[in-house]
């Protein structure tokens, strides 16, 4: 009849009322994906414009600088537990009135080597949630605090071993210690392995600070 579709592999009929309707339901999809759209696009022109504001507003620029340390030839730790010295940083140049937001340490060593014939790794057996730590203090000097920790069986090695090295990263805010331009000493606490020794080749220590800046 007038009016009516076959659509091919349905055997009912399609009056091209329902067509209409269909149609029109597309079209009404549509516009509401159009104004979400819209919508998702004024708010990330609203966020840049807050942004844009915050920043014209305080003045401040906010920075990332790495300090580092001179290298030391060697860090040895053995089965007993051992205390490190490891090489002071100085952090120089910041900028007059600079806040320091956040603040960590970095560790670093091109090779590291298990000297016995067998098996070794990191022992934290020591003191239990105290040692196999790396520590910081300010050279006046102040109190020492916790700037990168090490877990048990790290940085296990086969024996008689040489392997590349890397650098460790510090997740624990030092900013309280490192709070501007000055010197800064650090130590491995009670480091100590299963078996003597494991070595740490031409280790350096370094200082990452994120500081911001009032405006001039």
């Amino acid at each position: 009849m007038p009016g009516e579709f076959y659509i091919e592999g349905k055997a009912e009929k399609l009056d091209i009322t329902d067509i209409k309707n269909l149609i029109s339901q597309i079209q009404t999809s549509v516009t509401q994906m159009q104004n979400l759209v819209t919508q998702v696009q004024n708010d990330v022109t609203q966020i840049q414009s807050d942004v844009t504001s915050i920043v014209t507003t305080t003045g401040e620029h906010l920075s990332i600088a790495d300090f580092w340390s001179d290298p030391i030839e060697e860090a040895q730790i053995n089965a007993a537990g051992i205390t490190v010295s490891l090489p002071a940083v100085t952090v120089e140049g910041l900028p007059s009135g600079a806040t320091i937001l956040r603040a960590i340490a970095m560790f670093k060593f091109r090779m590291v080597e298990n000297t016995n014939a067998a098996a070794n790794k990191l022992n934290d057996g020591t003191i239990a949630n105290t040692s196999q730590v790396i520590q910081i203090r300010d050279d006046a000097p102040g109190a020492w605090g916790d700037a990168i920790n090490f877990v048990d069986d790290q940085v296990g090695l086969d024996g008689e071993t040489r392997e590349g090295g890397d650098v460790c990263i510090g997740s624990i805010d030092i900013s309280s210690i490192v709070d501007g331009n000055d010197g800064y000493e650090f130590q491995w606490l009670l480091g100590r392995a299963d078996l003597d020794f494991i070595s740490f080749n031409d280790v350096q220590v370094g200082i990452r600070v994120w500081y911001s800046v009032p405006p001039s």
